[in-house]
C-alpha cells in the first residue's frame, strides 16, 4: 500500500464508522495565537476549548502541517521532518478511549494487515482505564504495553491551563537487530528499533491555573497518525526519504549532482523535505518577510539553498524541484497546481537575493572563522555584523559554525541586538495621536455618515489637548476659540479615520447660541468618535444643540479614492493571483495609496492591464450593494478580510460588494455606483519592504489633472523638437543618433588632441641619469589627465611623469613612475601641499589634490624640483 491509498483507506475507514470527512485547512490557521498549522487538531481548537459547539460528533481529515520544532535534526534522522500530513480522527463528547483503542487497532490489523506482533504501546504510568483497553480488550501481551511518564505520554495543556489528558502511542518494532543495544529501553529509547506511528490523545482534564485537574463535562478524542511514517511501515522502508512521498524528489536531487555518496544524504533529505515546505507554504498564502510566517519561510528556503550547495547542485535548483512535489501531490492538493506559476517565481527570486547575500556574508564570515579553530567561540558581535548589515540569518550562521567544531556566542548576539533596540526606542519614541483621561466622556458615538452628511446633535462632552474634560463648558465660561478642543456628540456624520481611510472635515454651528467650529480631524476612542475643532467664533456649551456638516466634496473625493482600492485590489488578484492581500492604505481625496503581499516588481504591461481593469469596472457603473452579518457568514459569502484580527469578537460586520468585482469587510465610505469615480490612474509601484509592494494611484479630477499636466509636458516637449505631438518618439529617436553620432565624433577628436599634445609634451621631456622627467598642467578634467599620463609613461619608457589638471575648481595631480628610484605618491604629496590637498598612492602611481587650482603650475615646478634632487642624489651614490 503506497502513500495515496493509505491516504484513502484512512479517511473511508473512518467514514465507515459515521465520522464526517473534512478537507484540510490551511498552513495559516484561523487564530492569531498560531504561526502555523502544526497538528490536525488545529482547526477544532475553539471546540477543544469548548468555545464554540460541535456541528459533527465525529469528524476525520487529512491534515497539512509545517512545524519547525525540530527543525534542526531535519535530514540527520529518518522521520522528522518540516512539512508533513496527519491522519486523524476526532470525537467531540462522542466516543472516548476504549473507542479510539479499539478503531485504532481495528484499522492497523485489519485494514492495514499489519501484524499483530509487530505492534508495541505505551500508556501514562497512571492511566489505567487505557492500560487495562490495551491489556484484556485488544489482548496485547504485557511485555508490549509500557507505561511511561509524562514526558512522554501526556498532551497539554497549551499556556499552562485549559484542555489537557493522558495519551496512548502506537509504535511499529523493526526488530531487534535495529535495537541499539541489549539495554534499549524499548518504546521510550530513541534508536532505530522502534517508529511512533500513531498518537491518541484523551482530553479528559481542564488544567486550572493552581495546577490542579478537573473532569472535563464533554470529554474529547484528538488522534494522529503520520502519513510519512506509516507510508514507511507499509513499504518496508527504514527512511521516509525511501517512500514514494520523497522518492521523485530525492531521484530529481541525485540526477542533478555531480557526484553522488552516502556523507551527503543528510543535505539530500533536508532540501526534499524544505521544498516540499516551501511549495506548500506560499501556495497557501506565504511570501518571504522579515517577521512571523514570512521569516519561517525566509529562513527555511535558505536552509535549502545552503544544502544545495554543499550537493554542488546549480543555481536555480528550487525551482526544478517544484515538479516532482506537484507530481507526488498534486492530485492530493490542487492549491500547488494552481498556483504553481507564483510557487516557482517566489522561489526563482528569493534564491536570486538570498545568493547576493550569501556572497557578502560569507566573505566576512570565512575570515573571522579562519582565525578561529575548533572549539572556539565566534563572538556575538560579529554575528549581529552580520545579520545587521548583512541580512545574514543568525541561524545560518550558527550552522556554518557548527559544521567548524565553533560555537556562536548566542548571548552575546542577543545584546547586540538589544541594544540596537534601544537605539531604536530612542529615535522613534510614538507619540499618540489622542488621550483621553476623562473615562466619563468615553459613550459610544452612533456613525450615521453612510447616508446623511448633516444632522442635529447635542454635544455631550468637550474635552482640551490633554483629553481632560473642560468642566467650564457646563457653566458660564465658554470655550472660545483659543487652543484646540475635542467635542463628543451622541451621533455624528463625521468619519473617523479608520482602515486606511482619513478622517472628515468640516463645521460645527452652534444653534443654541452663537458658535461655529472648525472640524480638522476625528479619531475614535473605544467606540467614541472625538472631534479635533477649532472655535472659529462664538462659543460652545456642553448640552448645546448643533448642527454638524461633513465636507461634502471632500468626502466624496475619499469615497471615489476608497471605492478605487477594492477596485484595483480586485484586478491585481486577478492578474498576479490570490497571493496578493492588502498589507496597508492611505484613502484621501481622490488619491491613494495602497499596499500590497507581492514578490517582485510589477511590469509595465501587468500594470497597464490592472489599470484597464479598474477603469473598465468603473464605465460598467455598477451599483455597490452593502451589508451587516456575522464574520463566519462573511467568509462563506466570500468576502475578503485584510485584517481579520480587527473584526473578531463584533457581532455583526459590514461587506461592501461591487457585484461581478469585489466582496469586502469594510467600514469605511464609498460611491454608490463605480460611474462615480471617474477616471483611474496608476501613477507609481515599488516596494517599501520584502515581500510588499506600494502603488499609488488618483481618481476623479486629480487624475484628469495628471493627464492634463502630462499633456502639457508633451506639447512642450514637441516644441523643443520642433516636430509634430504625434512624431514625438521618432523624432526623439532621430535627435538621439545625432548626439551619438557627435559625441563619437567629439571622441574622436579628443583622441586626436591628446595624441598632438603627447607629441608635444614627450619633446619636452628632460633626461637625468637616464630617467625622462616631465611635468605639465593640462586641460580635459581628471580623466583626460589619467588617459594623458599612461600616454606619456608608454612613450618615454623609464621615466617619472606628473601631471595637474582643474576638475570643478579644484587641483588635481595624477603621476605615473616607470622603472625609476622615484615615488609616485612622494610627488604627489609633495604637489599636493601647494595647492593646499594632501594626496599619495603607490609607488608606480599616484593621485591627489587641493582646492587651491590656481596654483596648479607651482604644484608642478614643486614636484619637478623634488625628482631632479632625488635623481642627482641617487646618481652621486651610484659606484
Amino acid at each position: 500500500m503506497n502513500s495515496r491509498e493509505l491516504r484513502r483507506a484512512y479517511l473511508q475507514f473512518f467514514e465507515s464508522k459515521g465520522h464526517v470527512v473534512l478537507p484540510s485547512s490551511s498552513l495559516i490557521p484561523d487564530d492569531p495565537t498560531l504561526l502555523f498549522t502544526s497538528a490536525g487538531m488545529v482547526q477544532f481548537k475553539d471546540i477543544f476549548w469548548g468555545k464554540v459547539p460541535p456541528k459533527y460528533p465525529r469528524v476525520t481529515t487529512c491534515q497539512k502541517c509545517f512545524r519547525t520544532t525540530d527543525i534542526e535534526r531535519v535530514g540527520t534522522t529518518a522521520y522528522h521532518h518540516t512539512f508533513f500530513e496527519m491522519l486523524g480522527n476526532f470525537s467531540f463528547g462522542d466516543y472516548f478511549k476504549e473507542g479510539a483503542i479499539t478503531y485504532a487497532w481495528e484499522f492497523l490489523t485489519q485494514v492495514l494487515s499489519l501484524p499483530k506482533e509487530r505492534l508495541w504501546v505505551s500508556v501514562f504510568e497512571e492511566d489505567d482505564e487505557a492500560y487495562a483497553i490495551w491489556r484484556d480488550m485488544i489482548g496485547i501481551p504485557l511485555e508490549k504495553i509500557v507505561k511511561l511518564s509524562k514526558e512522554h505520554n501526556w498532551w497539554g495543556p497549551v499556556g499552562g491551563q485549559g484542555p489537557c489528558g493522558p495519551d496512548t502511542e502506537i509504535f511499529w518494532d523493526w526488530g531487534e537487530e535495529y535495537a541499539c543495544g541489549p539495554d534499549c529501553e524499548g518504546p521510550a529509547c530513541g534508536c532505530a528499533r522502534f517508529s511512533e506511528i500513531w498518537n491518541l490523545v484523551f482530553m479528559q482534564y481542564d488544567a486550572q491555573p493552581d495546577g490542579t485537574l478537573r473532569e472535563l463535562a464533554r470529554k474529547n478524542i484528538d488522534t494522529g497518525m503520520g502519513l510519512e511514517r506509516t507510508t514507511a511501515v507499509l513499504e518496508g522502508a527504514m527512511s521516509d526519504f525511501d517512500t514514494d512521498l520523497f522518492r521523485p524528489i530525492c531521484e530529481e536531487i541525485e540526477s542533478l549532482m555531480p557526484r553522488y555518496a552516502s556523507p551527503v544524504m543528510r543535505h539530500r533529505n533536508l532540501l526534499a523535505d524544505h521544498v516540499r515546505a516551501l511549495v506548500f507554504l506560499i501556495a497557501d498564502g506565504v511570501l518571504p518577510g522579515n517577521e512571523k510566517q514570512g521569516y519561517v519561510l525566509r529562513r527555511v528556503l535558505r536552509r535549502a539553498v545552503r544544502a544545495a550547495d554543499r550537493l554542488e547542485l546549480p543555481e536555480g535548483i528550487l525551482v526544478r524541484l517544484v515538479e516532482p512535489v506537484v507530481a507526488t501531490l498534486g492530485e492530493v492538493y490542487p492549491e500547488i497546481v494552481e498556483r504553481r506559476r507564483l510557487i516557482e517565481e517566489v522561489l526563482s527570486q528569493e534564491e536570486k537575493t538570498f545568493r547576493r547575500t550569501l556572497r557578502a556574508g560569507e566573505a566576512l564570515l570565512e575570515e573571522v572563522l579562519s582565525k578561529l579553530k575548533e572549539g572556539d567561540i565566534l563572538p556575538g558581535e560579529v554575528v549581529f555584523e552580520l545579520y545587521d548589515t548583512y541580512g545574514f540569518p543568525v541561524e545560518l550562521t550558527e550552522e556554518i559554525a557548527r559544521d567548524r567544531g565553533i560555537s556562536v556566542d548566542r548571548v552575546g548576539f542577543e545584546r547586540e541586538m538589544e541594544k540596537q533596540r534601544t537605539r531604536s526606542r530612542k529615535v522613534t519614541t510614538y507619540v499618540a495621536k489622542l488621550a483621553v483621561k476623562d473615562a466619563r466622556a468615553l459613550e459610544p458615538t452612533v456613525f450615521r455618515g453612510y447616508a446623511e452628511l448633516e444632522l442635529e446633535s447635542e454635544l455631550s462632552a468637550v474635552l482640551d489637548e490633554a483629553g481632560e474634560s473642560h468642566g467650564e463648558a457646563h457653566h458660564a465660561s465658554p470655550v472660545t476659540r483659543h487652543g484646540t478642543w475635542r467635542f463628543v456628540f451622541p451621533a455624528t456624520p463625521f468619519y473617523a479615520e479608520a482602515g486606511g481611510e482619513i478622517a472628515d472635515n468640516g463645521w460645527i454651528e452652534n444653534l443654541s447660541r452663537p458658535g461655529k467650529a472648525e472640524v480638522m480631524d476625528v479619531q475614535k476612542a473605544d467606540g467614541t468618535f472625538l472631534h479635533m475643532v477649532k472655535v472659529i467664533s462664538g462659543e460652545f456649551r456642553v448640552g448645546d444643540r448643533c448642527r454638524l456638516i461633513v465636507d461634502e466634496a471632500r468626502r466624496r473625493g475619499i469615497e471615489r479614492a476608497h471605492t478605487a482600492t477594492h477596485l484595483l485590489h480586485a484586478a491585481l488578484r486577478k492578474h498576479l493571483g490570490e497571493h496578493v492581500i492588502q498589507a496597508g492604505s492611505w484613502v484621501g481625496p481622490e488619491e491613494f495609496r495602497f499596499d500590497f503581499t507581492h514578490f517582485a516588481p510589477l511590469s509595465p504591461e501587468v500594470l497597464e492591464a490592472v489599470e484597464r481593469s479598474v477603469n473598465e469596472a468603473v464605465v460598467r457603473d455598477i451599483e455597490l450593494k452593502f451589508y451587516e452579518m456575522t464574520l463566519e457568514e462573511a467568509k462563506t459569502f466570500g468576502a475578503i478580510a485584510h485584517f481579520e484580527e480587527e473584526y473578531r469578537g463584533k457581532e455583526r460586520v459590514r461587506v461592501v460588494e461591487v457585484s461581478g468585482v469585489s466582496k469586502e469587510l469594510c467600514g469605511g465610505c464609498h460611491v454608490r455606483r463605480t460611474g462615480e469615480i471617474g477616471l483611474f490612474v496608476i501613477v507609481s509601484e515599488e516596494g517599501v519592504s520584502a515581500g510588499t509592494r506600494r502603488i499609488r494611484a488618483l481618481v476623479g479630477l486629480k487624475a484628469r489633472n495628471h493627464f492634463v499636466a502630462l499633456r502639457r509636458e508633451l506639447r512642450r516637449a514637441a516644441g523643443l523638437l520642433e516636430a509634430p505631438e504625434k512624431e514625438l518618439v521618432p523624432a526623439l529617436e532621430r535627435m538621439l543618433a545625432e548626439v551619438r553620432e557627435l559625441r563619437a565624433e567629439l571622441k574622436r577628436l579628443e583622441e586626436e588632441r591628446a595624441l598632438t599634445l603627447a607629441d608635444s609634451l614627450t619633446a619636452k621631456a628632460e633626461e637625468i641619469n637616464g630617467v625622462k622627467l616631465l611635468g605639465a598642467v593640462v586641460e580635459g578634467g581628471t580623466e583626460q589627465a589619467k588617459k594623458l599620463v599612461d600616454t606619456l609613461a608608454e612613450r618615454l619608457g623609464r621615466c617619472a611623469v606628473i601631471l595637474g589638471t582643474e576638475t570643478n575648481g579644484r587641483a588635481v595631480l595624477i603621476a605615473k613612475v616607470v622603472d625609476a628610484p622615484l615615488s609616485a605618491g612622494n610627488l604627489v604629496r609633495v604637489a599636493a601641499e601647494v595647492v593646499g590637498g594632501k594626496g599619495g598612492g603607490r609607488p608606480s602611481f599616484a593621485q591627489g589634490g587641493g582646492p587651491k587650482a590656481e596654483k596648479l603650475h607651482a604644484a608642478i615646478d614643486r614636484a619637478l624640483i623634488e625628482a631632479r634632487e632625488r635623481l642627482t642624489k641617487f646618481q652621486n651614490q651610484a659606484p
